[in-house]
């Protein structure tokens, strides 16, 4: 079987979303000393303002602002303090099934479309925790990016800071019910606890208290010396430097 064939998940996109685009980027570029960002071209006609950038080789944050008040990301933004953690974009082989066995654990699908030629299915985030898209995408080690112009240039030129995402904390109200329920949408295999495997980098469930969503993210540190152990706080979510 080659890494193409089979059930399997990357967490490739972390975003954030936020009532003051302006200050919510100025935070992310100073606090991982980001280089370079560029704009996911279909955002535009959705009336999201999009700043994207490179973590690694591999991986990206984006933060996005709603540009008309009254969208519903703004709405639900001024009911959670104007700045959150979102949505986690996915890399599976297929999406083919999803939307039934999601129905089948009684999670809505929010979105079913295509995005620049690749079927897209997002799940209801008051129904998994968080904004969870799946985005069928072949080979393994594509992503839409690679051809983009301009993110080319945002890799080339990517933080001296920070090299991967590692790890995400998502916190809902039983995190072990919430692991199981993802893995059995999706198609993997059922988690020992609250944790499931998206490659190498793990979605940790963990109990809400106060707040439920993304609440922290792990990036590995490239200075090993200085940097493991500090942290930061990025549109109301803790980032932990490891």
């Amino acid at each position: 079987m080659n890494g193409d064939e089979g059930h399997w998940a990357e967490l490739r996109q972390i975003g954030f979303a936020t009532l003051d685009h302006t200050a919510a980027t100025k935070t992310a570029t100073e606090l991982l000393e980001l280089g370079p960002s560029f704009g996911d071209p279909m955002l535009g006609e959705l009336h999201l303002a999009d700043f994207t950038v490179p973590v690694g080789l591999d991986t990206y944050l984006e933060v996005l602002a709603p540009t008309a008040p009254d969208h519903s990301i703004a709405r639900w933004l001024r009911r959670v303090g104007g700045s959150s953690g979102w949505v986690l974009s996915t890399q599976v082989p297929s999406v083919a099934g999803v939307a039934e066995r999601a129905a089948e654990h009684g999670v809505r699908v929010a979105v079913q479309t295509q995005a620049m030629g690749h079927d897209v299915i997002q799940l209801h985030p008051l129904d998994v925790g968080v904004l969870l898209e799946l985005d069928q995408f072949l080979p393994r080690g594509g992503w839409f990016w690679d051809d983009l112009p301009g993110a080319q240039a945002a890799r080339d030129a990517r933080s001296p800071k920070v090299d991967d995402i590692m790890a995400v904390d998502v916190a809902v109200e039983d995190p072990p019910a919430m692991a199981a329920t993802w893995a059995a949408i999706i198609g993997l295999e059922p988690p020992a606890g609250p944790e499931l495997m998206f490659g190498h980098r793990p979605v940790r469930f963990v109990p809400a208290q106060g707040r439920s969503g993304i609440v922290a993210v792990d990036l590995h540190a490239t200075n090993r010396d200085r940097v493991p152990g500090q942290r930061g706080v990025l549109c109301n979510t803790l980032i932990r430097f490891v």
